[in-house]
């Protein structure tokens, strides 16, 4: 649990300064569950720059509630949560100045969302909060306003948590304890969702033991704990917490588990083998101008319908794709059959973008394919940010592992509808 925080204060001497406003904003890793947003009287006069740049004045702040008025508050959505801030050693600062007024030791763990930034999203010309908001294309308005500050860095955030592949915020900052299984599995599943993304079990040490996607989470996470299977019965010997990242698109999170479990390699899952690519399927012309497949050495630099490890393999599959499209020679009628072949085992166009649900309402979500290459996936809320590929691309999450992304990609859209698909050539 998170609590993402904004203040602003009164400016002057270092740890003489007053908060003259505060936004907390309590997060789940999903949504907000919580708010508390407040004008607060620092009892000191506002430095006449600080009022020009938040505009919170003297006045607006003379009947407002004074800190320790607040300040239980404060401590109920703040606890047992992590501090959130942008530039958190300021923020955390000031609210512990405000604790330790009162004669009490405010003491949460923190994480600065500017360090995070410069960790996760590298070569951004500035860390500013608005600055980096605004490549990013995440909207924020009431600049220098608690609440406005706070549900940008609330954002961004999202954006870090998916782009932290190795899971640092996540493993570092969960606290393991000992409890009984009944007692230990009810909190687990009491903060899963009914919803779709990837889930990641831990053990007692911190360690992912397992990685799984599912339509639905929480459905899924009892049926490892209540499964009699092998896999089932050593996990629940080993599971002490659970995380999860909501996609709203299956393909999304097909693609990530598959990208996760390579990365990670967690113990009770299944090895996923790396393709060793030797050979290939190439569509070729002979002299008459009529179209063959042939099987070939593999290039890095070569766009092929498929890739294999061995000769053997490639020769089998041929001869399945002979017998499954009818292509018995090298005649103008299968010219047809082959193009059909093609259409089925490359992408629509060269350049596109698969649009798709997102994790809430007003959100979508976009996997794009550049030169018949996955290139990653992301999310989106205002059409500027996709109409906008500089910005489309800062906002996609690059998978390392995508060797086998285009067999997953094509039969997931055999079977199942997207919202639409955008030919970037032809937007262009």
């Amino acid at each position: 649990m998170y609590s993402i925080i904004d203040v602003e204060t009164t400016g002057g001497k270092f740890n003489h300064e007053g908060i003259t406003e505060v936004a907390i904003y309590k997060f789940d890793g999903v949504k907000i569950i919580d708010q508390f947003i407040s004008l607060i009287n620092p009892e000191i006069p506002i430095q006449p720059f600080v009022q020009q740049l938040t505009g919170i004045t003297d006045k607006m702040v003379e009947k407002a509630p004074k800190f320790f008025q607040v300040a239980k508050r404060i401590l109920e959505i703040t606890d047992n949560s992590i501090f959130v801030a942008h530039n958190s050693s300021f923020d955390y600062r000031m609210i512990k100045i405000e604790f330790e007024r009162l004669g009490y030791e405010f003491d949460l763990p923190q994480l600065c969302t500017v360090m995070l930034s410069k960790k996760l999203i590298p070569g951004i010309k500035s860390y500013k909060l608005g600055n980096l908001v605004k490549s990013l294309g995440i909207p924020i308005s009431n600049r220098h306003r608690a609440s406005g500050d706070a549900l940008a860095t609330v954002e961004l955030f999202k954006l870090l948590l998916l782009k932290d592949s190795k899971k640092e915020i996540l493993t570092k900052l969960i606290l393991y304890k000992e409890r009984s299984n009944k007692s230990k599995w009810f909190e687990i599943l009491n903060k899963l969702p009914n919803e779709t993304g990837v889930y990641y079990l831990y053990n007692f040490d911190g360690k992912l033991i397992y990685i799984g996607k599912s339509k639905n989470i929480k459905n899924r996470v009892n049926q490892h704990l209540i499964g009699k299977s092998n896999k089932s019965l050593n996990i629940q010997l080993e599971i002490s917490d659970v995380s999860f990242e909501k996609t709203g698109s299956e393909l999304i999170a097909l693609l990530k588990e598959n990208n996760e479990i390579k990365k990670h390699k967690p113990k009770f899952n299944k090895k996923l083998k790396t393709v060793i690519k030797k050979f290939a399927l190439e569509v070729c012309d002979n002299k008459s101008g009529n179209k063959f497949l042939r099987i070939v050495h593999y290039s890095d630099d070569q766009n092929y319908l498929e890739c294999y490890s061995s000769l053997k393999i490639a020769n089998r599959r041929l001869e399945k794709l002979n017998k499954i499209y009818g292509i018995n020679g090298i005649s103008k009628k299968d010219d047809s059959l082959i193009t059909i072949l093609i259409n089925d085992l490359n992408y629509k166009h060269q350049n596109m973008l698969i649009i798709g649900k997102g994790r809430n309402v007003n959100e979508k979500s976009v996997i794009m394919i550049k030169d018949y290459k996955y290139l990653g996936y992301g999310f989106f809320n205002l059409n500027h940010q996709i109409n906008n590929l500089e910005i489309l691309e800062s906002l996609l999450i690059k998978n390392e592992y995508v060797e086998n992304s285009k067999e997953l990609i094509l039969n997931y859209l055999r079977k199942n509808n997207c919202d639409k698909i955008i030919d970037l050539d032809l937007k262009n």
